[in-house]
C-alpha cells in the first residue's frame, strides 16, 4: 500500500507505521487480543461504525476488486446497500482484502444466517426432541356408504 509523501510521491506504508483515528498505532490495535464474548458485540459494532473501518485499505480494496457489486447476486450499489462481510476474524482490525467479501444487504443476511446455523448445528447443546403431536380428533362425519357401516 502506498501513500503520497510531502512531495506527492507515493511511499509505501506498513501496518506498523499506520495510525488509527485516535492516534493509536495500528500495530498496537492489531496485537490486542480479541474481545471476550461479553464485549464482542459492542467492540465489533464500534469498530464497524468507525472511520478506521470505513477507510480501511483492505475494505476499500475489496470493494474495488468486486467492482462495487455483490459477489453473490451481482447487485450494484445503486440496486442495494453494499456491505463488506468478514470471511474470517483472524485479522480483526487488521484485515487483509482476502479476509473480506462484498455482499449486498440481503445476501449478507443470508450468509450470516447460514454461518450461524452451521455454528449452532455443531454445538454440543441440542434442543430437546419435539413432543409428539396429539392424536387427531375423531371424525365428525362418517363418509362411508351405508352398506359399509353395517
Amino acid at each position: 500500500m502506498t501513500f503520497p509523501d510531502t512531495d506527492g510521491q507515493p511511499q509505501p506504508i506498513t501496518p506498523a507505521q499506520a495510525i488509527s483515528a485516535d492516534d493509536t498505532p495500528i500495530s498496537t490495535i492489531c496485537s490486542e487480543a480479541p474481545a471476550e464474548s461479553a464485549d464482542r458485540g459492542t467492540v465489533y459494532g464500534r469498530y464497524i461504525s468507525s472511520a478506521a473501518w470505513q477507510t480501511s485499505p483492505a475494505r476499500l480494496a475489496e470493494l474495488e476488486a468486486s467492482g462495487h457489486r455483490c459477489r453473490l447476486c451481482f447487485a450494484s450499489r445503486r440496486e442495494a446497500r453494499l456491505e463488506v462481510h468478514h470471511r474470517t476474524y483472524r485479522n480483526f482490525r487488521c484485515e487483509l482484502a482476502e479476509d473480506l467479501t462484498t455482499l449486498c444487504h440481503p445476501c449478507h443476511l443470508g450468509v450470516t444466517g447460514m454461518e450461524r446455523f452451521r455454528k449452532y448445528a455443531r454445538s454440543p447443546f441440542k434442543p430437546p426432541p419435539p413432543t409428539p403431536a396429539a392424536p387427531p380428533p375423531p371424525a365428525l362425519f362418517d363418509y362411508r356408504s351405508p352398506l359399509e357401516i353395517t
